[in-house]
């Protein structure tokens, strides 16, 4: 994309082969070593992908992307030249010899590597509230305007989007996407809740729940909510239903007498067939050829848009999507990032706001929106994590290290500028900026006098013009009616040429004058441009410093509050913790790209902030990126050793006086033998782990809790719990819906403020548990891996010298070729020791988790105590219900922080317990490439050879073919190469200053572009 390539130098997506590749697959690779044993051997080549580890992190990832897209062109070749001998019957001579059990092996193996590598996600959420800027954010990140479009009515929080690269290149599926729609019975439960609400309403209204009321303060508060709640939901059943809020009433009304409210929901499923359908059918794809045509296609499902659906009535669909995905080539996807766009926890639907919080628990980069004039707000910035408990286990997960979790500064633009430096003491009175604004004014007020000049010039071009043509046509009329040599000295044509040359020299003076008059305006406008560049960028960059400032002051503060207790144990790396914050303006990007001409302050892409962003998303996701990129190579690289082994040469002389069934029964129980011990010992190391105890703290997280929990409770009275200072009563109906969902999550139509009771609860036993947690599971669980996997690397050693042993023993023949076999094999434990490593890193992941299932354990405990307190009715019950459950917590406040201290630390445990089951796993797999390489080791040996010449040809042509491309593949992964920069090479922060107009550059433009261009050729 054209955008891309100002950040990138290359911004390739399908990068072409290397024009080298093909010639050296003509020729045999001059490292060979033919020899009188299997041709297996080679020198030994380096690999930069294998060495690269010392390196930059860009230089790294160019290394590995460029030897991951080699690998797959090389496998492709492999591939289609291997094709022919899948159709071979299986259990025909041809099939042994062409090693058709082999080559299905390896078929299926790069599938799996394919699959895996396309298939990797690396989830980067974007969350914010309605009005943010959000879905331009996201737009802007991918290149592509309005493909989320934005946010209209209650659509805006309607729909979990994600957007991933598309893989699929089939002409008219270049941009792909999957829309799923919600459960059938979940829309049914939300409807017969909803007519449910409409008779509670009615209820209000007519009296009949009076006594449920302490006064009528709290009787029209519960009227206003329950009103509120109607009619935010009126919306979503008009546009998928086409109901009106009278025929919703009426319905309602009939319910329970008349008609249950089970078959009340089937009249307004029956009201529109095609969106019921829709959700019988479960999702629904588009493919299309271009992104502006998929975006209208699923535009119906993202937003309030109306379209038939191929039915006969227009409704709008998106009150029954749960999420839509999309596939596109956009540049930043390419990676395996997919961006997933999360609704605000404060949506309508109470099941899309338990999703949404599931979801952002699960993501390897958070990234929040607020736009700046409302993200230095104490409520907002409060608001960016949602509650304490958010905060704590994104400190669980390890995402509190500069890279799991950013702020994106929104709006950057919206600026009365003039005014703000106005109001700031830090501009108002800095010189520079004095300066720039006495600059502008003075400016303006020499651009006012020179559009009069100019005015006034212009007039006296013209009459310039006039008069010299006067002049002109005078002496030529003269000349002719004298018939006279024009260079004759007449007196009178003398005198007429003079005045000619005076009118000549006057208008040549009025274009010098009225050009430098132009041109002085030219300068002006530059001048203009960069001074008011200037001074918005320096407002700009004065407000988003002091805003970045604030919030990293209020967030250090809040976390010293949760370490105070743990302040001495503090490491180096806790202290230097930055929260990452960056400033956007997507109304400066888009403008840009229109090539309407730049916003003030915002000169080129660098200045909107979105290339520093997708800098950092790139930044944030390289660890993750780059366990996907080794994960494919060591993948890649088997398959490379595989295909070695099998297209071998093998000299004429060699004797071989064994079979397959002999090789397999002398080494079954070697095998067998060492996959137990290498299992077994995997298992013993998870000791190391156990010692890992990330709720050893768990004495200090009691205190904690004893301590606040009554205080927070206490909150539970008020409308802004999280708030200390903030002393406003919380409705008596928002409490009692509160209760009604056990403490779960739970936002008010009426303020839009989420309640998150139950974690609110357990949020002091998470915070006094994080720091130690994430400096156990995330930081020293991931060193166990080395001394694990060296433990491995013994036994393996140990293993292949007793096949060796085995093989000298039982089938001496094969000794040679397996020992020059040996360095593929040991070569082969890197891919063990990853795998050691993805079960650590699961297991922190899954331990992560635990924390939501103390959550959920403590809603149950609590539940009786809601109940408890919702069968007080009438006069004075909303005192009395509050006091109830505060002192019942407050009783019963060391059980529940005991029980729930146990089930994290049962949780942990059962996470553990599943380590040595996967290490197993893990250890047999060693013993399996083994045994897949000797494979094909013995059919290259033994059953290569055929009594049918033709038999024998073919197989010859196939190994040759083969073996061209294996040498070409470890040829081009062995050559050193000069890469093209790497996003991460660039600076594309947002700059400190405007670069100054260079005068010389901007006069020969306006030389160039002005010119003379009137009526009179001459000048």
């Amino acid at each position: 994309m054209k955008i891309k390539l100002r950040w990138m130098s290359r911004a390739t997506v399908k990068r072409e082969r290397s024009p080298d590749l093909d010639h050296e697959s003509d020729a045999p690779n001059p490292k060979r070593q033919a020899n009188g044993t299997a041709g297996v051997a080679r020198a030994p080549l380096q690999f930069p992908w294998r060495t690269c580890d010392d390196l930059e992190d860009a230089e790294r990832l160019k290394i590995k992307e460029e030897a991951v897209f080699q690998a797959e062109t090389y496998c492709d070749q492999i591939r289609a030249a291997l094709g022919s001998v899948s159709t071979i019957p299986r259990d025909s001579p041809e099939a042994t010899m062409m090693g058709r059990r082999n080559v299905k092996l390896w078929c299926e193996q790069y599938d799996a590597v394919c699959t895996k590598h396309q298939g990797r996600e690396i989830l980067v959420g974007v969350e914010g509230p309605t009005g943010a800027g959000k879905s331009s954010f996201l737009n802007s990140l991918l290149g592509i305007p309005e493909l989320f479009p934005s946010g209209q009515e209650s659509a805006a929080t309607a729909v979990i989007g994600k957007v991933s690269w598309n893989w699929v290149d089939t002409p008219g599926r270049e941009f792909r996407a999957k829309v799923v729609f919600r459960k059938k019975d979940e829309i049914a439960d939300e409807i017969k809740s909803f007519l449910k609400e409409i008779n509670h309403f009615s209820d209000l209204k007519e009296g009949r729940l009076d006594d449920h009321f302490d006064d009528e303060d709290d009787k029209a508060d519960a009227i206003s909510i329950s009103k509120t709640t109607i009619d935010r939901e009126i919306p979503r059943l008009k546009a998928a239903w086409g109901m009106k809020r009278g025929q919703l009433f009426q319905l309602a009304k009939q319910c329970p007498g008349e008609l249950s409210y089970e078959d009340a929901v089937l009249t307004i499923f029956r009201k529109n067939s095609t969106a019921t359908n829709f959700l019988h059918s479960g999702e629904i794809e588009f493919d299309r050829s271009t992104a502006e045509t998929l975006s209208e296609a699923i535009k119906p499902f993202l937003d309030s848009s109306s379209n038939t659906h191929g039915g006969t009535n227009k409704f709008s669909a998106w009150p029954l999507v749960k999420s839509v995905h999309i596939y596109v080539e956009a540049e930043i996807l390419k990676p395996g990032i997919t961006l997933v766009d999360l609704p605000g926890c404060g949506d309508a639907v109470e099941s899309r706001s338990e999703v949404t919080t599931k979801i952002s628990h699960t993501l390897d980069v958070r990234m929040v929106v607020s736009p700046i004039i409302r993200a230095a707000d104490e409520k907002q910035g409060r608001a960016l994590m949602q509650n304490g408990f958010d905060e704590a286990q994104m400190r669980i997960r390890g995402k509190l290290d500069g890279r799991g979790f950013c702020v994106i500064a929104s709006k950057m633009d919206d600026m009365n500028v003039d005014s703000y430096i106005h109001q700031c003491d830090e501009l108002a009175h800095d010189t520079n900026v004095i300066q720039k604004l006495d600059k502008r004014k003075a400016l303006m007020d020499e651009q006012k006098k020179l559009e009069a000049m100019r005015r006034d010039l212009s007039t006296a071009k013209k009459q310039a013009e006039s008069r010299q043509k006067r002049a002109s046509k005078l002496y030529d009329n003269t000349r002719k009616k004298l018939n006279i040599d024009p260079n004759a000295s007449d007196p009178r044509l003398l005198t007429l040429r003079a005045q000619r040359d005076v009118q000549d020299n006057a208008l040549i003076d009025a274009y010098r004058r009225l050009d430098e008059c132009q041109l002085r305006e030219s300068q002006i406008v530059t001048e203009m441009k960069y001074t008011e560049d200037w001074i918005y960028h320096r407002a700009i960059q004065t407000r988003n410093t002091r805003v970045i400032e604030q919030l990293r002051t209020n967030f250090a503060s809040r976390q010293a509050q949760i370490d105070h207790d743990d302040a001495p144990e503090r490491s180096q790396i806790d202290t230097e913790y930055v929260l990452p914050i960056l400033p956007v303006s997507t109304t400066a990007f888009w403008r840009l790209e229109s090539k309407q001409g730049h916003m003030s302050g915002f000169p080129d892409h660098t200045y909107t902030g979105i290339p520093a962003v997708e800098q950092w998303i790139h930044r944030a996701t390289l660890t993750k990126r780059e366990k996907h990129l080794d994960e494919a190579l060591m993948g890649y690289q088997n398959l490379m050793t595989m295909m070695k082994i099998y297209s071998a040469e093998n000299s004429q002389n060699l004797e071989t006086n064994f079979t397959r069934l002999q090789v397999e029964a002398a080494l079954a129980d070697t095998h067998d033998s060492f996959t137990k011990s290498m299992g077994s010992k995997l298992s013993e190391t998870c000791s190391e782990i156990n010692k890992l105890d990330p709720i050893a703290q768990g004495h200090k997280a009691k205190k904690k809790f004893l301590q606040e929990a009554p205080g927070i409770v206490q909150r539970w009275a008020y409308k802004y719990p999280d708030h200390d200072g903030n002393v406003e009563k919380l409705h008596y109906a928002t409490h009692d819906a509160i209760l009604r969902r056990d403490g779960s999550l739970y936002t008010s139509p009426s303020s839009g403020i989420t309640y998150t009771w139950n974690e609110n609860l357990v949020a002091p036993i998470i915070e006094a548990l994080s720091r130690d947690w994430d400096r156990k599971m995330n930081r020293q669980l991931p060193l166990i891996q080395r001394p694990m996997f060296l433990d491995y690397s013994r036994l393996f050693t140990e293993y292949l010298n007793a096949l060796q042993c085995v093989i000298n023993e039982k089938v001496p023949t094969l000794a040679d070729q397996f020992s020059n076999l040996r360095p593929i094999l040991e070569s082969s434990q890197r891919a063990t020791e990853m795998q050691i490593g993805e079960v650590l890193g699961t297991l922190s992941e899954k331990a992560a988790m635990v924390t939501h299932d103390a959550v959920k354990y403590l809603k149950g405990e609590i539940k009786p105590i809601f109940e408890t307190a919702l069968n007080i009715t009438g006069t004075g019950c909303f005192a009395l219900r509050k006091e109830t459950i505060r002192t019942k917590i407050k009783n019963d406040a060391n059980l529940i922080c005991d029980k729930m201290i146990n089930r994290l630390v049962d949780g942990v445990a059962e996470r553990k317990a599943e380590v040595p089951a996967q290490l197993k796993i893990v250890a047999a797999k060693g013993p399996r490439i083994v045994q897949e390489k000797l494979s094909c080791l013995v059919n290259n040996l033994v059953e290569n050879c055929s009594a049918d010449p033709a038999m024998n040809a073919k197989k010859t042509r196939l190994q040759n073919e083969v073996r061209v491309h294996i040498e070409a593949w470890e040829s081009s992964w062995a050559e050193e190469r000069n890469y093209e920069d790497h996003i991460l090479d660039l600076d594309l922060d947002i700059p400190d200053s405007i670069p100054e107009p260079d005068p010389e550059e901007d006069s020969h433009d306006e030389a160039m572009g002005d010119g003379l261009d009137d009526d009179d050729g001459r000048y």
